[in-house]
């Protein structure tokens, strides 16, 4: 079962942060992918997520579960989709600078799809936690490192020349569509 670890440091209250990952609406517009939400209740939410899979557009429907919280340190959730099941787990940490954000992400692919959604988690989890991590800092300021620090099993660690390339794409591609002349943290 593909997992990453990430961690966050961003610029708020312990409080402040847990607030913002308990409303579904404003976290969810951190979230690379997002494309429609649908609050179920105070613990569930549906929502579709696209991705793409070399130039074919992947869209998953996914429902997450909060399944137990300890507020303002720590939650777990369970977000499940036809060929999917992902559980994360979130703590929070109070820092002199704000709140340390630590995520633990386990995916598994299920049925003929398992080889995909393996691969595909495995491909993009980095990229999308720097997405989320900017999110962050654009929402909250800069917080200690200003980028996501993510931890990866050995037997899950990229080819430093695929990061390279990915990041060199990541740029074209942020130039392009924002007209900046470089993505933020490079």
């Amino acid at each position: 079962m593909p997992e990453r670890e990430v961690t966050f440091a961003v610029n708020a209250s312990p409080g402040e942060l847990w607030r913002f990952i308990r409303d579904f609406e404003s976290l969810c517009t951190c979230i690379p992918g997002v494309e429609r939400i649908n609050r179920v209740d105070d613990r569930t939410v549906e929502l579709t997520v696209k991705e793409k899979v070399g130039v074919v557009p992947l869209i998953v429907d996914l429902t997450a579960r909060i399944e137990s919280e300890d507020p303002p340190r720590s939650l777990h959730a369970v977000a499940k989709a036809e060929h999917l099941t992902m559980a994360i787990d979130v703590a929070l940490q109070e820092t002199a600078s704000g709140t340390e954000l630590r995520s633990l992400f386990k995916v598994r692919g299920e049925g003929p799809l398992k080889p995909v959604v393996d691969r595909l988690f495995d491909r993009r989890a980095t990229e999308r936690a720097a997405q989320f991590a900017d999110s962050l800092e654009q929402r909250f300021g800069a917080g200690g490192s200003g980028e996501a620090r993510t931890d990866m099993p050995a037997q899950a660690s990229p080819a430093r020349g695929w990061q390279a390339r990915l990041r060199r794409w990541l740029g074209g591609l942020w130039r392009r569509f924002l007209g900046s002349s470089a993505p933020p943290g490079t």
